[in-house]
């Protein structure tokens, strides 16, 4: 039932057109394994390794790309051409794969629409997370709109809005506040430091420089890479030994992790194991990738191992994100925070959605025993909703997308044939996906980087 659902609704659902899809989704699965982080830097001896040449003027900040600014090849995108909008209906929920249960369809939206409901909507979110896929351009360009709107936004009613970012590890939070809000440190000083990733500069950038200039928090929201790669060879368990000295235990969520959902194994399962190629023949280590250390063989057989590397890293970031919510501020209301990470986190209602209650309500009740046994996601969130009267809540046994928590807005972009898309939501065939993926999912162009918009 599950492998059914998600091959028809899923992350690599057939009913979005152009062939396209199934690489994006290959791409967003290896994506989520971090093989894009995987290029070769150069050397210290070159100057700085994140592409600044010693003596080339790089310690002070280009002018030309300040406040996300592009290339004069780049222009403005255009809705219906460059993306298109879609929203789950309201008061709707994802279809769980139960027999006889009706799917949902998406309705066409648009940018304003969308920007107006996570930015000055009456109930606006505490929590939006963007969802991409990583060499998205055009999902780049949509994120700072997003950014810039909820800036505009919160401004007006006097509340923070924190960026959260995957893309930034934890441990590296004080270089990133000495340069955006202290403004202490040179930029190359951050970038030597703050161990960016390598499309950083061409779009990551122009969010850090807009919460810079305007004094917004950047939050680096991820597990470090070399914890993620220890418990991908060793396990949940010898990470705890070693966090029990060290400094950065208590940026990581308590260890051990409640075990993943069934629909989020599943999910792992149909979007990441299954698209991982075989070991070459004749090979005794096994592919895999050199950045994170695991073993390609591993990811196929879905070895415990490989789930828990999998969950550290959704859990680090709901982590980081509740963190944020509960703040050091006092306030007559939470702030606005915003996560960008890869789709697969949060993607369905899994990982990051589901992780979030449990954090969330840690950080609101500081007296709560630390030492109890966490109950799975499944339970807890059943738990929750159920305690808040939530007609949406998802049954414990559920496999298939879950609905958002309460306070938590999820936008997906997801590349594809813009054009084609539009065909068929306007003809009454409206993609599954559409109303499975996030509450809200942008439909990015997929050949505009190849069109030499940038």
């Amino acid at each position: 039932l599950a492998a059914s659902w998600f091959a028809t609704h899923g992350t690599r659902s057939r009913a979005l057109p152009r062939a396209g899809l199934a690489a994006a989704a290959a791409a967003a699965a290896t994506c989520a394994a971090r093989s894009s982080r995987c290029e070769d830097k150069p050397q210290a001896s070159q100057g700085c390794p994140f592409g600044a040449p010693a003596g080339s003027g790089a310690e002070r900040r280009p002018a030309a790309l300040e406040f996300g600014q592009r290339p004069s090849t780049s222009r403005e995108l255009v809705e219906g051409t460059d993306f298109a909008v879609f929203r789950r209906p309201a008061g709707s929920k994802p279809c769980t794969g139960h027999a006889g249960e009706a799917l949902p369809r998406a309705a066409e939206g648009c940018l304003a629409e969308l920007l107006d409901f996570v930015c000055d909507g009456e109930a606006a979110p505490s929590v939006v997370l963007l969802g991409e896929v990583h060499d998205d351009k055009v999902a780049h360009k949509l994120q700072l709109k997003v950014l810039q709107r909820c800036a505009a936004a919160c401004q007006k009613r006097r509340r923070r809005l924190v960026l959260s970012l995957e893309m930034f590890e934890v441990d590296v939070q004080d270089v990133l506040d000495e340069y955006v809000l202290r403004k202490a440190i040179r930029e190359v000083d951050m970038l030597q430091d703050a161990r960016p990733w390598g499309n950083y500069r061409q779009d990551y950038r122009p969010l850090v420089e807009f919460c810079r200039d305007h004094g917004i928090r950047v939050v680096a929201a991820n597990a470090p890479r070399r914890y993620v790669s220890l418990v991908s060879r060793e396990g949940a368990a010898s990470l705890q030994d070693v966090l029990a000295t060290a400094g950065t235990a208590s940026a990581l969520p308590q260890l051990p992790l409640p075990p993943p959902s069934p629909a989020y194994v599943q999910k792992f399962v149909e979007t990441i194991a299954s698209q991982m190629p075989a070991s070459p023949q004749g090979s005794s280590e096994g592919a895999g990738c050199p950045f994170i250390g695991f073993r390609t063989e591993d990811v196929r057989e879905v070895k415990p191992e490989m789930m828990a590397a999998q969950q550290l890293w959704d859990h680090a970031m709901a982590n980081s994100v509740a963190r944020a919510i509960a703040g050091d501020e006092v306030g007559d209301q939470p702030p606005l925070v915003i996560h960008v990470c890869g789709a697969f986190h949060c993607a369905h209602g899994l990982g990051i959605p589901e992780a979030l209650p449990l954090y969330w309500q840690q950080s609101q009740k500081p007296e709560a025993d630390a030492s109890r046994v966490w109950l799975p996601m499944d339970d807890l969130v059943s738990k929750l909703a159920s305690n808040a009267g939530d007609v949406t809540s998802a049954p414990e046994d559920m496999v298939g997308p879950k609905p958002s928590p309460p306070g938590v807005v999820s936008v997906v972009c997801w590349p594809a044939s813009v054009q084609q898309t539009l065909e068929l939501v306007r003809g009454g065939r409206v993609p599954g996906a559409l109303a499975t993926m996030g509450d809200w999912v942008v439909i990015t162009e997929e050949t505009w980087a190849e069109q030499g918009h940038g």
